[in-house]
């Protein structure tokens, strides 16, 4: 029971601080100019502080200091988010180049990596039992790398509505949670993403639309989109290969789809239009449905259950023992899917336009 009380003592404090530090902030963003500024770009209408990133990280760390949990087995996690969290600062109050900020997160991928000894090994039997499972062997390392690149980035570019990409993160590390705790993984790998979970939950107090309340008070950022996008390819990876932990690496993928397919989609498209992957652009899936005419609210929320429908998927066809083959046609099908669909989103934005005139017609 007083393990149990220590938890949830851990976890409120993961909430208030985080709740509380942000407006704190506010002042000193506006100074030092950690501020995002409308233009034609973003739809916002006043500046607003970039501080969702310090808050939650402030969340977390006085979290852990209250569970005591030892810091030896999580050093790359908190060093890593440390230096995304900088780097995003940087960008914020700066810019940093594209290029700078890829070897940044190549960088701390590689530090998880190689210094931390997490990386995906064996992606299961996703051809069949006659094939066996596939092990990656020396591409290990490489593949681990651009796994966790990719997510920081993934997360990052979802981050286009109020309450999006922190309402995103704040399911997938309860879902996190949930195959942690299903799985049999150590209780730390149960416990983090939860603290995060809430000091997520912190944040976006400030950060959703709510009745009285139209515009965001604070941002994720740069510093807060990347740091968190890094703490899940992190969490997902450790579950993954906690010595006790029975779960699937297709699991995990299943929880991580929605915003992977998302940014796996554009980065093909890009390149065959002949520019950059992080290249920004308004063909994101929150921007399609904001362009099918759902408001931020709406749109917000169907994101945020697809995230949830997905991922309860992954878990639950892994407890009921579906093969992984299977789920892996699944996932591709899913992303092939996606793939196509955002290919033709003109043909479907004319189509969803055609029937709302023909509503008004009629």
């Amino acid at each position: 029971m007083t393990a149990i009380l220590h938890i949830g003592l851990a976890l409120l404090a993961a909430f208030f601080v985080a709740g509380v530090v942000i407006p704190a902030i506010d002042g000193p963003a506006h100074r030092f100019g950690l501020i995002d500024h409308p233009d034609h770009r973003k739809r916002h209408a006043n500046p607003t502080p970039l501080t969702g990133g310090l808050g939650i990280f402030a969340g977390f760390v006085v979290a852990l200091l209250i569970l005591g949990l030892p810091m030896a087995p999580y050093w790359s996690l908190i060093l890593g988010m440390i230096v995304l969290l900088l780097t995003g600062l940087a960008d914020d109050l700066i810019e940093v180049s594209a290029s700078a900020r890829l070897l940044i997160q190549i960088g701390v991928g590689c530090l998880m990596v190689y210094g931390g000894g997490l990386s995906v090994n064996m992606l299961g039997e996703v051809f069949g039992p006659a094939y066996g499972p596939v092990g990656l062997g020396f591409f290990a390392g490489p593949f681990t790398v651009a796994c966790v690149v990719f997510m920081v980035n993934a997360i990052n570019m979802s981050d286009g509505l109020d309450g999006l990409a922190g309402g995103s993160g704040l399911f997938i590390f309860a879902l996190l949670a949930l195959a942690g705790w299903m799985s049999g993984a150590s209780m730390d790998l149960v416990v983090i993403p939860m603290m995060l979970a809430l000091a997520t939950l912190g944040f976006l107090v400030h950060n959703l639309r709510m009745p009285g309340r139209e515009r965001a008070r604070a941002f994720l950022g740069d510093a807060g989109s990347m740091m968190m996008g890094f703490a899940i390819a992190w969490l997902a990876v450790a579950i993954y290969k906690d010595p006790d932990s029975e779960i699937q690496a297709i699991s995990m993928a299943w929880i991580l789809i929605v915003p992977g397919m998302d940014t796996l989609a554009l980065f093909f498209r890009r390149i065959h239009l002949g520019k950059s992957p992080f290249a920004p652009d308004r063909t994101h899936l929150h921007h399609i449905f904001r362009r099918c005419g759902y408001g931020v609210v709406t749109t917000v929320h169907l994101i945020h259950l697809l995230v949830v429908a997905t991922g309860l998927f992954g878990i639950l066809a892994w407890q009921y023992g579906w093969p992984e083959w299977i789920m892996f046609a699944g996932a591709a099908g899913v992303l092939l899917g996606y793939q196509v669909f955002l290919a033709n989103a003109h043909r479907v934005l004319r189509w969803h336009r055609r029937r709302a005139k023909a509503r008004i017609a009629g």
